[in-house]
């Protein structure tokens, strides 16, 4: 099995819970990129319409390796420049009254799944009747080094801005040239190949400093993201651990981040679960277990998001293709579901 081979075998569209109108408080674009990631995006376009960051509302951040289409927003008293390039469309397309984060309730996936021919008929009809465990998917986890977390880190600062200067294989030789250089002290050759706010760093770190004394330089959305993969992490082994107490079949996967569970028939679980923030008595065992000190996530407790995650969903408008190379999945899930976790359940690949 095999799929984001191209961008354009893994499509995603965001679908909006309203409808647009001519007016509204809000101005609304639609955003089409291939190949692209999401924030990098949104900085350009805020760069370039001479407007923070901050004044544009996005419902999420898709897939890199993949051809996606989504909606952005801003107050209707702004515009935003538009883009018609290969890889890249923005375009207004009408209002909300709403911000777009408040307004998106889905996504519409089509994935080409190579290298298979048949689907799996007994794990078929159990997606299709229970659904499948909620789990946050593999690219969720790619901050991941050896089983460990930035907030693994975070009673030592020092450890924990070096956490985000460790090297993985996916990113450029440059990039990692330059993630190699600053952990051996080298922060001139830090400053040359890397980018970004870490580049800022190690031009810091070549004239005066300590790693303690940056650490303070971290943007406040890397440690927003940080803490984001924590809640996931959190959320999947919360789930598993449910689902294995519970007795019933299942199949196990291994996954960057460790393990997963995938109950072969129904399974009694809540519907939700909250997200984990700072107190929270329902992860605080899983938090000992990690070796976490909860009281050293506390001063990030701004950077949680406090919501519900539903335990387990359904593929809607399931419809699967056998075309050459492969199966084509068209199907609907809920905002926030990944497209990968019921495929690779399907096929054993997670």
């Amino acid at each position: 099995m095999k799929i984001k081979s191209t961008p354009e075998s893994f499509r995603v569209e965001e679908l909006l819970s309203q409808p647009l109108s001519s007016f509204g408080k809000y101005r609304v674009y639609r955003l089409w990129k291939r190949g692209l990631e999401t924030l990098p995006v949104l900085k350009r376009i805020a760069a370039e319409s001479s407007l923070p960051l901050r004044f544009i509302s996005y419902g999420g951040l898709k897939d890199k390796n993949a051809e996606t289409v989504q909606f952005i927003s801003v107050s209707s008293r702004f515009r935003l420049k538009e883009f018609n390039l290969p890889d890249l469309k923005l375009k207004e397309v009408g209002f909300l009254n709403v911000p777009v984060e408040r307004a998106v309730s889905g996504n519409r996936f089509g994935v080409l799944v190579e290298g298979v021919s048949e689907v799996p008929s007994e794990r078929l009809a159990v997606l299709k009747e229970y659904g499948f465990p909620n789990y946050y998917g593999e690219q969720r986890f790619a901050s991941i080094r050896n089983g460990e977390l930035f907030a693994h880190h975070l009673k030592k600062r020092e450890r924990a801005l070096l956490f985000l200067f460790r090297p993985v294989g996916w990113e450029s030789s440059r990039e990692r040239k330059g993630k190699k250089a600053f952990i051996s002290g080298d922060y001139a050759t830090a400053e040359k190949f890397l980018r970004g706010w870490r580049r800022k760093v190690a031009a810091f770190l070549k004239k005066r400093g300590t790693l303690k004394e940056v650490f303070k330089l971290i943007p406040e959305e890397e440690l927003e993201f940080q803490m984001n993969v924590l809640q996931s992490f959190l959320f999947n082994e919360k789930l598993k651990s449910l689902i294995e107490d519970s007795g019933v079949k299942t199949v196990k996967f291994k996954y960057r981040a460790g393990e997963l569970l995938f109950p072969l028939e129904k399974v009694e679980v809540p519907g939700e679960l909250p997200s984990y923030t700072p107190g929270l008595e329902v992860y605080r065992d899983l938090l000992k277990d990690m070796g976490i000190d909860e009281s050293s996530l506390k001063p990030y407790g701004k950077h949680f998001h406090s919501f519900f995650r539903k335990t387990f969903v359904k593929p809607e408008n399931l419809k699967i293709e056998r075309i050459s190379g492969g199966l084509l999945f068209n199907f609907t899930l809920p905002r926030g579901s990944y497209a990968t976790v019921p495929l690779r359940f399907l096929f054993s690949a997670v």
